[in-house]
């Protein structure tokens, strides 16, 4: 009777604790850390924002079936490697087959940012390369936490690594 109390005591528990720190999570997400970068150092208007997430899902469901080929290619690619019975003229083989794919998925990468730029006024075109990069800690995302104090900014550490 004691074992069922204990057990019974801990899932209730369990179940406040989950649902507690479930009920304290935002209501609505603010998305993914590059838009709010991009919607603050560009001025993004929401429409411009709205436009810019629809081709980035259309890219992603585009080019699934290209992602898909690739990571498969780089896992027959490890498993040749790793095969001391694999010959070189195999291993180039699915060599030039991952570079194609990869080639692929990089032009239409680069047709997707062009389409992207259209989408944005001459003045956020200019701000551009005055963006913080995506390892840059100028963002205010990618700023140091304060309330972690073993965490490092991508920035700190390359200054660390300097010295």
């Amino acid at each position: 009777m004691k074992k069922i109390f204990i057990v019974m005591a801990v899932i209730i528990v369990s179940v406040a604790v989950i649902s507690s720190a479930y009920a304290m999570q935002p209501a609505e997400k603010t998305g993914h850390h590059k838009e709010f970068c991009f919607k603050k150092h560009l001025n993004l208007s929401d429409k411009q924002l709205a436009s810019m997430k629809e081709l980035r899902n259309s890219f992603h469901n585009d080019t699934r079936d290209l992602r898909y080929n690739l990571e498969i290619k780089r896992i027959e690619m490890r498993k040749l490697f790793t095969d001391p019975k694999t010959d070189d003229a195999t291993l180039l083989a699915k060599h030039k087959e991952i570079s194609e794919l990869r080639q692929q998925l990089s032009e239409k990468k680069a047709q997707m940012r062009i389409e992207w730029r259209k989408i944005l006024t001459p003045e956020q075109i200019m701000k551009l390369d005055k963006m913080p990069h995506k390892r840059h800690a100028e963002c205010a995302c990618h700023h140091q936490d304060k309330s972690m104090p073993g965490k490092m900014s991508p920035k700190a550490k390359v200054e660390k690594n300097k010295s």
